[in-house]
């Protein structure tokens, strides 16, 4: 018998997700060319709040931001990152939805959940974290009768990166 893909969730939450590194930007399209521009952290951080820079190697349009808030539409169909405010690079049509996601780090966390035949949440201390991106998720995205358009909707958001 072959065992089952599993996902078990790490518990990552959609805050830490979202959120840039030097690693990991978010991907978002260029306000002045279209094309893909990167959101990472900036060099010095404050001590509270974020600050940031958006560039785009394709035109040279850049822009420095500091924030204390971020603006989440995590159901959106035209999702927007939380600190510009710009459309997600990373975006498809799937199952009548917009299946999008923030970096490499998310897009990978949606494949390997949606993609998972058997997806497993432990209880700790306190519960069941109803914070995590995967209890977080939309029911389309969750549904077993969608996995296949799901993953493969994934799969064409990695190519476009690459």
């Amino acid at each position: 018998m072959i065992p089952k893909k599993r996902h078990e969730d790490t518990r990552e939450d959609r805050y830490s997700i979202s959120t840039p590194t030097q690693d990991d930007p978010t991907l978002v399209v260029c306000p002045a060319c279209q094309k893909m521009a990167k959101i990472f952290p900036a060099q010095n951080q404050p001590e509270t709040g974020y600050s940031v820079n958006v560039s785009c190697i394709s035109c040279g349009f850049s822009k420095h931001k500091e924030t204390d808030t971020r603006q989440f539409f995590w159901h959106s169909d035209d999702p927007t990152d939380s600190i510009f405010g710009l459309s997600l690079w990373l975006k498809i049509a799937c199952c009548g939805h917009s299946l999008w996601a923030f970096n490499f780090r998310h897009l990978d966390l949606l494949y390997n959940y949606t993609s998972a035949e058997l997806r497993e949440r432990k209880q700790d201390e306190p519960g069941y974290s109803n914070a995590s991106i995967t209890s977080r998720l939309p029911l389309w995205i969750k549904n077993a009768k969608n996995r296949k358009k799901v993953t493969a909707a994934i799969t064409k958001l990695r190519q476009i990166i690459f």
